[in-house]
């Protein structure tokens, strides 16, 4: 570089990795001089090769810009179980439905313990989660059971964490790292950006399949900006990732196993306010239920209105519409990318109202993607404007006080329901 002097660029040549390769091989006699001058010549000649391969290539397709950002049928070359022509444990999808209820934490651990049966390739791995059982008892006593080699704790690092779970991806694993908390992952977007989009930089040749699990949003116990984040919204922004958001624990189960025996990397959310508490409870719905991504719930039919949430926010909506009594339709999203457009959309026709409730901020929220898909596709059938309710562009309180103000409460969401209703 011309802005560097002699010293700083001969100091630069003396740190050189290629030339204490070269000094390391030649000490330890894997080559001698003339060795290593063949090698070098060999390799030159294969990359100056592919260069001119991929010069000589015809102009693609445009269209094929618009291809592979998700499995779309055609198996990776490397990378996930079906490159290894390994086809996911078989089920045919049924739900039990009596039994000892479950809280949503439970219901993860059961499907992580049946799926590390199910495929000896899957892994589960994170800060704590061998020894201790995970921060939130995930992974309790799944050490005991399926040994230290596939389920066991990482260094403090999730940059490290999310690189290895690629790497063990691309080698025909199934990966299923934990991050502690969502505002933990930050220092690891390069490589969940980068993970992503392999599929699609690659030609569909390498792909990385894996979940990722994150507890996320507010606890009854506390609120800070670091352990109590939403921040979903930026998840479906990542291309080539899918995203689940489960509000209860049959449907954490079903997204669960549907994640693990998938194709594509997955963020799997899991609300902290309902890992443990009477809300986010059921019946264990068996170790063969799988929910499409995509696909919504419909928690309460009605005509007055349509409210759409995912997550915690679900509880809050059914009881603001009971608080109020207003016949209004509830969606549970279940999932965000990808999400069911046409459930909304054929709600929003016949209620002709909607009111989107998200934990996450505001701006760029989720429900801003919803809304202004509602405008462009059901505008005509609109009696009022898409109302959104959200947390304020602000982080999240310690105070549990000041936190409850921030957060979309069930007063808030009854009072913009009213509202809405009556415009």
């Amino acid at each position: 570089q011309s802005y560097k002097t002699d010293e700083q660029k001969q100091a630069e040549r003396e740190r050189d990795p290629l030339t204490k390769l070269k000094e390391f091989i030649i000490k330890k006699k894997y080559l001698d001089e003339e060795g290593w001058n063949s090698f070098v010549a060999v390799v030159e000649a294969d990359v100056r090769a592919a260069a001119d391969a991929a010069v000589a290539q015809a102009e693609p397709d445009p269209d094929g810009a618009f291809t592979h950002a998700y499995y779309d049928g055609k198996p990776a070359l490397h990378g996930g179980l079906m490159s290894e022509n390994i086809e996911p444990p078989h089920s045919d999808g049924s739900m039990v439905e009596s039994g000892p209820r479950v809280n949503l934490i439970e219901a993860v651990r059961r499907t992580l313990d049946n799926e590390l049966h199910m495929n000896p390739r899957l892994l589960v791995f994170g800060e704590d989660v061998g020894v201790k059982g995970g921060v939130h008892g995930a992974t309790i006593d799944l050490q005991i059971k399926h040994g230290a080699q596939r389920v066991f704790d990482t260094s403090l690092s999730e940059e490290g964490i999310i690189g290895r779970a690629a790497g063990m991806a691309i080698a025909g694993l199934m990966p299923v790292p934990e991050i502690q908390f969502r505002k933990y992952l930050d220092p690891a977007m390069e490589q969940i950006n980068d993970t992503g989009t392999m599929r699609w930089r690659t030609n569909g040749d390498f792909a990385a399949p894996m979940v990722v699990r994150i507890p996320i949003g507010y606890s009854k116990r506390t609120g800070d900006p670091w352990h109590s984040v939403s921040g979903e919204a930026i998840f479906a922004h990542t291309i080539g990732w899918k995203v689940a958001i489960p509000s209860n624990a049959q449907d954490a189960v079903g997204l669960l196993r549907t994640a693990l025996r998938g194709n594509d990397p997955t963020f799997f959310l899991e609300h902290r306010d309902i890992q443990d508490t009477k809300p986010g409870r059921g019946v264990y719905p068996g170790d063969d239920y799988m929910i499409p991504f995509g696909v919504a719930r419909i928690v309460r039919e009605g005509r007055a209105a349509t409210i759409v949430a995912w997550g915690e926010m679900v509880h809050r909506a059914q009881s603001a519409v009971e608080q109020t009594g207003i016949d209004a339709e509830i969606i549970d999203l279940r999932t965000i990318s990808p999400w069911d457009k046409e459930a909304v959309l054929a709600s929003v026709r016949k209620t002709n109202r909607c009111l989107l409730i998200h934990e996450d901020g505001l701006t760029c929220g989720f429900g801003a993607e919803i809304s202004a898909t509602i405008s462009q596709e059901a505008f005509a059938s609109l009696d009022a404007p898409v109302v959104r309710l959200a947390t304020p562009d602000i982080p999240i309180p310690y105070n549990k006080g000041m936190m409850a103000s921030v957060i979309p409460s069930i007063d808030r969401i009854a009072a913009a329901l009213t509202s809405l209703v009556t415009y």
